[in-house]
């Protein structure tokens, strides 16, 4: 994750995001918005505003935000993943596959797919040119949550906070890298030693000088071409990483693995990346006066109902962890009129009084006077203790009556 602009407004619609879209265009430059890859939840005014600004960019959708539509209509597990292994496939063949295993399960199911751009959710139809293959906007999450804390802050302290966050996090990053030993970080290598264990079981056989077939243990061959760094399952074009039988290519010429990582996942990107610095800034009272209207928050749009703090969670998205245990499933009895329902405290019955009841007791067993089932069970303790158990304490001597 690389922040490059950020802003604050008053709400998500049409004009503000053209707005911040005409302010990001100008700032990137000559960049072709055909080079442009737009990941978004289909936030309000947001879809107009990119078909406005970059106009021919490559548009993708959020998988998770996808299947929460998707689930009000067709809800259960087994189209759940159904869905997500035709987002992951790499070629239009397995997708048409998937595909048709929706159909199997759900002809509602699959028409409401098919009716979907494919080059908006699926790996198999998406560009190879900006060498990402996430389906999901984990990024902006974990941006949202890095600034959590400030977003409930007046106007100045949350660009403050949020800019000493970005500073921090530009000098960590290429303290990092100065610790950094080999050409590519821990992310990076973890993915290709899990590519390794693919790559054992290929069988390479060359054709020309760059191009080879590689014979899987399923049975199934593939072609990869080193000189253009492509491969039939186009998982080495999409991710800009050697896919496993790439590796098992690499292997048989002996080449440097690292040397087919795309570019941007080098050591010497990282640190131009993160070369400039966040600049440090003194608190607001030793700022100069412009004699300039001060800083404002937007105009705050006073919405129906209670304001909520926290996120909205799906209906079937379990409840956060809490530090109490939920009475959910208890029934409650009256110990007034014995009936369930209520609490005592809540009893509209007048106080009965009823004789001979048994009260159970409660707390720890009385030292003085011990029932019968105490004197029991400190027995079994004692016997169980010296069988060399683990029940009881160490010191336990029995009671005198």
């Amino acid at each position: 994750m690389f922040p490059i602009a950020y802003c604050v407004a008053e709400k998500e619609n049409t004009e503000v995001w053209t707005w911040f879209l005409e302010l990001l265009k100008a700032d990137i430059g000559s960049l072709s918005p055909t080079k442009v890859t737009m990941m978004s939840d289909r936030q309000k005014g947001l879809e107009n505003a990119v078909g406005a600004i970059f106009s021919g960019c490559e548009v993708r959708f959020c998988v998770r935000h996808l299947h929460a539509n998707f689930k009000k209509e067709y809800p259960g597990l087994l189209l759940k993943q159904l869905l997500w292994a035709a987002a992951n496939t790499t070629t239009q063949a397995e997708f048409a596959r998937a595909m048709q295993e929706v159909k199997s399960v759900s002809d509602g199911a699959y028409y409401w797919l098919a009716g979907k751009n494919p080059t908006e959710w699926t790996k198999s139809y998406i560009s190879e040119y900006p060498k990402c293959d996430i389906l999901v906007n984990n990024l902006c999450e974990s941006f949202n949550a890095a600034i959590l804390d400030a977003r409930d802050k007046p106007i100045i302290t949350l660009l403050e906070k949020i800019r000493f966050w970005l500073m921090s996090r530009f000098y960590n990053k290429k303290a990092k890298l100065e610790k950094m030993t080999q050409p590519v970080g821990k992310r990076i290598l973890k993915i290709i030693e899990k590519q390794k264990e693919v790559a054992k079981h290929c069988l390479v056989t060359r054709s020309d000088k760059f191009q080879f077939q590689v014979q899987c243990s399923n049975g199934s061959a593939l072609v990869v071409d080193l000189e253009f760094r492509t491969c039939t399952c186009r998982r080495f074009q999409l991710s800009g990483l050697p896919c496993g039988h790439a590796l098992a290519t690499i292997w048989f010429m002996g080449g440097n693995v690292f040397d087919y990582v795309h570019g941007f996942y080098k050591k010497e990107s990282l640190q131009k990346a993160y070369g400039q610095s966040v600049h440090p800034m003194p608190s607001p009272d030793m700022w100069p006066q412009t004699g300039l209207n001060p800083i404002d928050p937007p105009p705050k749009t006073k919405l129906p109902g209670r304001p909520k703090k926290a996120r909205r969670r799906e209906t079937d998205e379990p409840p956060p962890a809490l530090k109490k245990a939920r009475r959910t499933g208890q029934v409650k009895t009256c110990s007034n009129c014995l009936k369930t329902g209520h609490r005592r405290e809540t009893c509209k019955s007048a106080k009965v009084v009823v004789e001979n009841r048994v009260v159970k007791k409660r707390g720890r067993p009385p030292l003085q006077n011990p029932t019968e089932s105490t004197l029991l069970r400190k027995e079994r303790r004692l016997k169980q203790h010296a069988k060399g158990g683990t029940s009881g304490a160490t010191n336990a001597q029995p009671d005198t009556v």
